[in-house]
């Protein structure tokens, strides 16, 4: 079954790693997720609703995130809010060929625009960020089977005119996603994800390492995804967290 959904950053992937491929020439991609994320040091709870859409062009996407964020820390207090948007475009410049294991190679760049609420804390950037990435991956054909294998590295930065705000990062994702079903619409999914390289310490975002792994139920135009994610956080004073993924999408 092939159907490359949009992952939790609207390009199409698994749950966090980009894959290279593109969707196909003037289809349209429509999803909503939910990401629950739970820390007991420091204490809170973010709750993350995503609305995607990607658009497919020549061996090429564009892709649009916009979301409501809402906060509830330990003392009870909450906050709410719109979050930030990222717009992406992904070009898929070498191809994998038909009947070859050789990977595709994709580079994308992501803009962050400061849309969140910043009396609410619900930003991720004060004035603007980046992201620069380059992905690859390849599609094996294992007898009846396809295994997926995909990972992407990316150089992030946000806010370089402001002394108190600007930040640089480097993020790495990989992951494999394999059939479990007799007719292929049920798959598994696991993936290894990091990020460092962190100076300005954001409230809800450290340094980090995690495991990811998931169950996505497909067909030729419609996707829903569960998953979870174990985060070892790298930062002094930060304990160990965990996210919960749910995400839908139809190819339109």
């Amino acid at each position: 079954m092939v159907n490359r959904p949009v992952n939790s950053d609207g390009m199409t992937g698994l749950l966090v790693t980009t894959a290279p491929f593109t969707l196909p020439k003037h289809t349209l991609e429509v999803g909503a997720a939910v990401i629950t994320e739970n820390s007991h040091v420091p204490d809170f709870t973010v709750t993350t609703y995503p609305l995607l859409v990607a658009y497919g062009l020549s061996s090429s996407e564009i892709a649009l995130r916009s979301a409501f964020v809402d906060i509830k820390s330990a003392d009870a207090t909450k906050s709410r809010g719109a979050g930030d948007t990222t717009i992406s475009y992904k070009w898929n410049f070498r191809k994998q060929r038909e009947y070859s294991n050789a990977p595709a190679v994709s580079l994308f760049l992501t803009g962050i625009l400061p849309t969140g609420d910043k009396s609410e804390g619900t930003n991720t950037v004060d004035h603007w960020g980046a992201r620069l990435g380059l992905s690859i991956g390849s599609e094996v054909a294992l007898e009846d089977y396809t295994l997926g294998l995909y990972a992407d590295g990316q150089i992030a930065v946000q806010d370089l005119s402001d002394s108190n705000a600007r930040d640089r990062k480097q993020l790495f994702n990989a992951g494999i996603l394999l059939p479990i079903s007799k007719y292929r619409n049920l798959q598994m999914l696991v993936e290894y994800n990091a990020m460092g390289g962190e100076d300005v310490s954001h409230q809800f975002e450290t340094n980090y390492t995690a495991v990811t792994y998931g169950i996505r139920l497909v067909n030729e135009r419609f996707n829903l995804t569960f998953g979870a994610q174990f985060k070892h956080n790298l930062t002094a004073g930060r304990e160990d967290s965990s996210k919960v993924f749910s995400m839908m999408s139809v190819k339109l």
